[in-house]
């Protein structure tokens, strides 16, 4: 039984992704067959490692493997020198619900986690990149309705947790919020957002109110605090 797999060409120069393909036997580490784009990166780089990243029999299986890799790969920014989106290697495929499901199951607990070491190689590669406003609005496209993976929201929360705004920035952004006025239509959005949200009453003041006033104005910062019995 022939054994398939999704696997990854990495430029030797940086460390970072540039193909993704599907093959079985030796195909991940050929040269040959190969797009002009695939060629001159390989060129410049000094030449190429490979690395297999999901193994399976299914054929239709890998396929979907591999238009999620480069799916996944060209949402954190990767250009990849791929022609398609890949899943091209069975003509006329048309996958079931079933496979779908199958290959979904498959791939729990099986991303692949860029280590320290390539993500800081990706950053330098991509430091001082200056985007077009057509590959701007791709990103914005592929962005308009997803939603963030939970670990990556768990490191921004973590990240906003130990974050302080300097000075600089706080004036910055006092003198860009000066005079600023809302529109009736934002007004009313507000109004409706607040009245469904939930309320804290204040124990030392028995004053209700929003969750974000609470915390600032009532509870340990209430002016009230230590006079509940005067």
């Amino acid at each position: 039984m022939t054994t398939f797999y999704v696997y990854e060409h990495i430029r030797k120069d940086t460390g970072v992704v540039f193909y993704v393909g599907k093959g079985h036997g030796k195909r991940h580490c050929s040269s040959q067959n190969r797009n002009k784009y695939w060629s001159n990166v390989v060129a410049k780089a000094g030449g190429f490692d490979s690395r297999i990243i999901y193994t399976d029999n299914s054929e239709e299986l890998i396929l979907l493997a591999e238009v999620e890799k480069i799916n996944q790969l060209r949402r954190l920014g990767l250009e990849l020198v791929n022609l398609t989106d890949g899943g091209e290697g069975i003509t006329g495929l048309k996958h079931s619900e079933k496979s779908k499901k199958l290959m979904s199951e498959k791939l729990k607990g099986k991303s692949h986690k860029q280590t320290v070491e390539s993500i800081e190689k990706i950053r330098k590669a991509n430091t001082g990149v200056v985007f077009s406003d057509e590959r701007k609005e791709k990103i914005r496209q592929r962005a308009l309705g997803r939603k963030m993976p939970i670990h990556v929201r768990r490191i921004l929360d973590e990240k906003m947790k130990s974050f302080k705004q300097s000075e600089e920035t706080k004036e910055h952004l006092r003198k860009v919020n000066l005079g600023r006025k809302h529109t009736p239509d934002a007004l009313e959005k507000m109004s409706a957002w607040q009245i469904g949200r939930p309320k804290l009453t204040c124990p030392h003041c028995s004053r209700a109110s929003s969750s974000g006033n609470a915390k600032r104005w009532h509870f340990d910062n209430c002016k009230h605090k230590g006079n509940e019995n005067g």
